[in-house]
């Protein structure tokens, strides 16, 4: 412990941050009757209807591209829809607990440089991307702000140098406005750290937002962002997005810079995180993956694969041409919940009744999750120990009362651990090659769909006892692709109960219970209390096939919409 007589403890420390992130906003943006609540049911998305503007609601409403334009044709400044988009944010987080940090006079001042340079240039913008606020998970660097990690050691610490992927879509014309909650070290997947608490989904706040990137997932299901970075190690950016209702992408390692990002583990290669998107389309996806891609991130980054955006991949799989998807609507495992499998079967019966080719899918998650839990543990959870040490703040007992204890790996270990991933990755591509009917790899899988956990979404306090990763962390150990696909929503009746009897409500055979834990998140689903929930599912591809993932995601969002 790093903490002395004359030094403060953590909990002062954490007391003083608590009081500062709200403290630079304008007193306006605050409101006195809101509060936090990790128990009330209550949906509160309706609550900035009463608090803000119409301009500020109308801002705030619109998706990133319909934003971008409206600033691009002077409908909107750039200080306007900062100021919207900051208002809503802070009201979130209020109501939520969802931020870390709001540098907004840093903000402030860059948004009035922008409008400056777009009044006396005659209309031109510095990029793409000119005047849109955008929110990063607490792993990013920002300059003059504290780059946490979710540990109280890093208080105090303010960054002097921007992560390379901040630098990018600065250039491009954004504003990073907020930072976000998150699980302390990213290893959980309920965004709960010391530093503030804990985070709760706008739905209904009695369940959990996800984590580790869930203060964006919260943020941003809340429209206090359009447009948010999130990491995923074992599904950090997937699942935030699925309880929110998001679209997120999951990309290959080094397809999207990670350079100058705080992590926990640092120098784990075995399963490496990686940072990609979340919003409110596929288009805004797209478009963030584009512009960070042509920057060639790979100039700066060592870990970045020198691969330019491909779009005559993204728009062959736009067009007409006939997909073959592959749907794995469980994996032997653990069974997803009746609104879950209500959505794989809807966007099956869209596709084949598109054209599309659909054919049965399954891989072994279960030794996927084998080998995702032992790198998790690999060093016995030493780095997450001896960074709570620099400030002497406690475990979070959520994880240590789930998480055996084990002894750190050696280095012979890691190296088998290493090779028994890569023999794995082998085994699956194999298997991916089998689909072709003909040999040709022209006629092979083009991606598959599959839950993006079995359960809608965990209650709070219930993730320890119901996680199960094998549908989000077989894609890290892949390190395929991977985009979410929000389908609708908890109703209970479209997705009743499961009666307990061989059939569900369409008259399809259940599978028997395989287990304690598929027992348990088969018996948790209420739709009374799950009603209104998100229902997401996720699109898979091989790795690096990002366009191809992005392209297919708009054309669901297509059949999704007739």
């Amino acid at each position: 412990m790093s903490t002395t007589a004359s030094s403060p403890s953590w909990e002062s420390r954490v007391r003083a941050k608590q009081e500062s992130i709200l403290s630079q906003l304008p007193k306006e943006y605050l409101h006195s009757h809101l509060s936090h609540s990790t128990t009330d049911t209550t949906p509160v998305l309706d609550i900035p209807i009463s608090l803000l503007s119409a301009s500020e609601l109308e801002i705030t409403s619109l998706d990133v591209l319909p934003l971008i334009e409206s600033i691009a044709s002077g409908k909107y400044t750039s200080i306007q829809v900062l100021k919207a988009f900051t208002h809503r944010a802070a009201i979130a987080h209020q109501l939520l607990n969802c931020c870390l940090e709001f540098p907004y006079a840093s903000a402030l001042a860059r948004a009035a440089k922008l409008d400056e340079y777009f009044k006396s240039s005659g209309g031109k913008t510095i990029g793409p991307l000119h005047g849109l606020p955008i929110s990063v998970k607490d792993q990013c660097r920002v300059v003059g702000t504290e780059t946490t990690c979710g540990f109280v050691a890093n208080l105090g610490k303010k960054d002097t140098r921007d992560s390379l992927l901040v630098e990018i879509l600065q250039d491009a014309g954004a504003v990073v406005f907020v930072k976000t909650s998150l699980s302390m070290g990213c290893m959980w997947g309920e965004t709960i750290n010391n530093i503030i608490g804990t985070t709760s989904n706008p739905f209904n706040r009695s369940f959990s937002c996800g984590g580790s990137s869930g203060g964006e997932g919260a943020l941003i299901g809340f429209h206090g962002s359009p447009l948010g970075i999130g990491s995923d190690l074992g599904g950090s950016i997937r699942s935030p997005s699925a309880y929110q209702g998001l679209w997120g992408l999951r990309p290959s390692s080094g397809r999207i810079p990670y350079h100058n990002i705080l992590n926990s583990m640092e120098g784990q290669e075995t399963i490496p995180s990686v940072v990609g998107p979340m919003s409110h389309s596929p288009s805004a996806l797209t478009l963030f993956t584009k512009i960070v891609v042509i920057s060639q991130p790979w100039l700066t980054d060592p870990k970045c694969q020198p691969i330019p955006w491909r779009d005559e991949i993204f728009q062959s799989v736009t067009s007409s041409r006939k997909l073959k998807i592959g749907i794995m609507e469980w994996d032997g495992n653990i069974l997803p919940q009746p609104p879950i499998r209500w959505a794989m079967k809807k966007l099956e019966t869209k596709l084949r009744a598109a054209g599309h080719e659909i054919i049965s899918w399954r891989i072994d998650q279960k030794a996927a999750l084998s080998i995702l839990l032992r790198v998790f543990s690999s060093d016995a959870s030493g780095d997450i120990d001896r960074s709570r040490a620099l400030s002497g703040e406690p475990p979070q007992q959520v994880i240590t009362n789930s998480t055996p204890s084990v002894s750190p790996l050696t280095i012979l270990e890691s190296w088998d651990l290493a090779c028994e991933k890569l023999a794995f990755q082998s085994a699956v591509l194999e298997q991916w090659r089998e689909t072709s009917k003909t040999g040709s790899l022209a006629d092979t899988m083009d991606v598959y769909i599959t839950p993006v956990n079995p359960a809608v979404a965990p209650k709070h306090g219930h993730y320890a006892r119901g996680r199960y990763l094998g549908y989000t962390g077989t894609v890290n150990v892949l390190d395929f692709s991977a985009c979410t696909i929000p389908i609708g929503f908890v109703d209970p009746e479209l997705h009743p109960a499961d009666s307990g009897d061989t059939e569900d409500a369409e008259g399809k055979k259940i599978p028997g219970i395989t287990g304690e834990l598929d027992g348990y998140i088969r018996s948790i689903y209420d739709p009374e209390v799950y009603k209104g929930l998100p229902i997401t599912v996720q699109i898979v591809g091989r790795r690096m096939e990002e366009e191809k993932v992005l392209g297919i995601a708009t054309v669901l969002e297509g059949l999704l919409k007739r």
